[in-house]
């Protein structure tokens, strides 16, 4: 079976890097390429692609985006996704769970063979669960994104600021204040530690300890303990902060710890 795929990044490198890599496979019939998400629509809608290799970060129109508008066009033949990431940790976590499959750059040879095996195998599935397959990938990549514009207002030297919640580093709690420490630097929160972890996505804070909630996302070196615990160093931050015993089974789980 012979294969019509379409290239879809804003950078002409990592365009030219999949293509010499594709042009290797006899079953690759014809290569298309775009480098913003409307090109590639029309491009789309034109000669019907088997598979896009989309990555995820262009501006004006996102591969999140892109995708979304593909599966939610009337009379367009949807084809296979695979999502194209330099850096998005919990992303690749939703694609090994329910993508068709991502690629992470710098692409390797043996990785692609794998995506293609994948690719080919998923061919042989019906339509309408190829669908869902994707549509799952579209849903908790937007809810990642909604999650990540989730802002909090935080008080500091007698003026509130809006904080993104991405930009928190880790909360805890000194002289009976609910502090958070941020990429902008230390702010004061108005309710408690728990009220704040119901105001924040849990894919990406922890409560690792009873007076500490930490971003996952900036934990830079993972320390055993005494008593089978562990301590943790953030990304610019130099203390240590704390994973007690009864919240280690579930931080080994999050961070894959054997």
């Amino acid at each position: 079976m012979k294969l019509k795929v379409l290239v879809v990044d804003d950078e002409l490198p990592a365009r030219e890097e999949i293509k010499y890599l594709l042009e290797k496979y006899d079953d690759i019939e014809i290569i298309y390429e775009a480098n913003n998400g409307i090109i590639a629509f029309d491009l789309i809608q034109k000669f019907e692609p088997d598979i896009i290799f989309l990555d995820i970060n262009m501006p004006k129109i996102s591969g999140i985006e892109l995708a979304d508008k593909i599966i939610n066009t009337n009379n367009i033949k949807t084809p296979l996704i695979v999502f194209i990431t330099a850096y998005d940790e919990y992303a690749i976590k939703a694609f090994e769970l329910n993508a068709i499959d991502y690629l992470l750059k710098p692409i390797g040879e043996n990785r692609l063979e794998k995506t293609l095996k994948k690719i080919k195998k998923n061919l042989k599935l019906n339509d309408k669960k190829m669908q869902q397959n994707i549509d799952t990938i579209v849903n908790q990549l937007q809810n990642k994104k909604q999650s990540d514009s989730i802002k909090l207002t935080l008080y500091k030297d007698g003026a509130f600021y809006p904080i993104s919640t991405k930009n928190i580093i880790f909360s805890t709690v000194e002289d009976k204040n609910t502090v958070i420490i941020t990429t902008k630097g230390k702010f004061i929160y108005h309710d408690s530690l728990s009220h704040l972890e119901r105001n924040i996505n849990k894919n990406n804070f922890f409560r690792s300890h009873r007076s500490f909630v930490i971003n996952v996302d900036y934990i830079e070196k993972i320390e055993p303990w005494f008593n089978n615990t562990y301590n943790v160093k953030l990304k610019g931050y130099n203390e240590n902060i704390p994973v007690s015993r009864g919240q280690v089974k579930q931080f080994k789980s999050i961070m894959n710890l054997i």
